[in-house]
């Protein structure tokens, strides 16, 4: 029988009590700047040190943690301390992209790394069946690592998700209130976790990259769909009922949408809008992103042009949104950025063209490029995880 997640995993305020909030404090600190002593821990968190001795002692028992030799060289008097640290080697957390046409899913450690991903065209067929065929496949996958304990799937996807009833909506695939944890569940005999894929993107980035440092920040996503996410102290926001949209956020420009309007984000920067209108334009013979790329390499002007206003269009879009939001740090993500670095130059002089607020200095790019699909997906189970390791876990 499937372990459904517990309610304390689909985010309930205050779940798990204070035993889960020291697990939660105690993990997150050596996450952050581990390997460390029970008493540095104390000083991190606040907590006592028989408060975090009964916890690493709990995390060391989950497989969660694990002592290790102190490198520092050090001879202290008395008592020698033993630094612990996050166990690579026993849990994993398996995560699934689906995408339009391609459908990403991997398998992370506790750090993040990925240990192996794979892409298979996203079949055609009904929701249910399309759902079935991918978990047939990502359990096939997941037999590759049989030591390792699989906490369960993240599932991420564009459209609108419900995770409370484990119901997703996609417009563009034409999905409506489709029981996608029910199915997953059925076929990989884990629990699963549901997300929107740009909340599971920047997700990824406070667990593992620079906004997880930062008091604020906005994740920027472009590649076949736009999206935009915003964290502050560490939590991302999550506003009621459907998600928020920028597609039709107005970046100037001809370019018609099917709003009836032109000049909106997503049908300018697109991945299928742009190669169509380089089909169009007789740069390319088919609708294909790297030959369009190929085409602007090798010096067709009509090409550069293409990808040099899709460039404009998003440093637009990511000044305008700065200036609404006023993060410490943002971060752009997507294939659309990281597939087109001879671009981004001219993506954050519009940016900095664009934003009124002063300082213009505080963009980076995501570190995990074209992972980024696959590391996402896996990172929304895992940041459950590190929020509610007691109850994941089922202690």
């Amino acid at each position: 029988m499937v372990k459904r997640l517990p309610a304390a995993v689909r985010d309930v305020p205050g779940a798990g009590g204070v035993r889960e909030s020291n697990a939660a404090s105690v993990l997150g600190a050596i996450r952050v700047d581990g390997p460390l002593s029970r008493a540095a821990i104390a000083r991190h968190t606040g907590l006592s040190m028989p408060t975090v001795s009964r916890q690493v002692a709990a995390l060391i028992e989950l497989g969660l943690l694990r002592e290790v030799a102190d490198q520092s060289g050090v001879r202290a008097v008395g008592r020698p301390t033993v630094p612990v640290d996050l166990n690579d080697d026993v849990i994993a957390a398996c995560g699934v992209h689906l995408g339009v046409s391609t459908t990403t899913y991997g398998l992370t450690n506790l750090r993040g790394r990925l240990l192996g991903s794979e892409r298979m065209a996203t079949p055609a067929g009904g929701p249910e069946e399309v759902l079935s065929r991918i978990a047939a496949e990502v359990r096939g996958f997941l037999r590759h690592w049989p030591e390792r304990r699989i906490i369960g799937v993240g599932f991420a996807i564009g459209g609108q998700i419900d995770a409370e009833r484990g119901l997703l909506d996609h417009e563009r695939l034409g999905w409506r209130k489709v029981p996608a944890r029910a199915v997953l569940e059925g076929v990989t005999g884990l629990p699963v976790y549901l997300d929107g894929h740009v909340p599971a993107m920047a997700a990824a980035e406070l667990l593992f990259g620079a906004a997880g440092r930062a008091e604020s920040s906005l994740y920027f996503y472009a590649r076949e769909m736009v999206g935009v996410a915003v964290a502050v102290h560490g939590r991302l926001h999550r506003g009621p009922g459907q998600s928020g949209s920028i597609a039709h956020l107005p970046v100037g420009g001809d370019v018609p949408c099917s709003c009836g309007r032109t000049g909106c984000l997503e049908a300018t920067v697109a991945e299928l809008a742009v190669v169509e209108r380089a089909v169009k334009a007789g740069v390319i013979a088919e609708p294909d992103i790297g030959l369009l790329r190929a085409a602007a390499e090798a010096g067709d002007p009509t090409a550069d042009e293409i990808l040099a206003e899709r460039a404009r269009a998003l440093g637009t879009a990511a000044g305008i949104l700065r200036d609404v939001v006023n993060p410490e740090l943002v971060v752009l993500g997507g294939q659309a950025i990281t597939d087109a670095p001879g671009y981004l130059g001219e993506l954050l002089r519009t940016f900095a063209d664009t934003t009124a607020l002063p300082g213009t200095d505080l963009v980076e790019v995501t570190r995990f490029g074209p992972d980024v699909q696959a590391m996402a997906a896996c990172t929304g189970l895992l940041t459950q995880l590190y929020d509610h390791p007691l109850s994941v876990l089922g202690a």
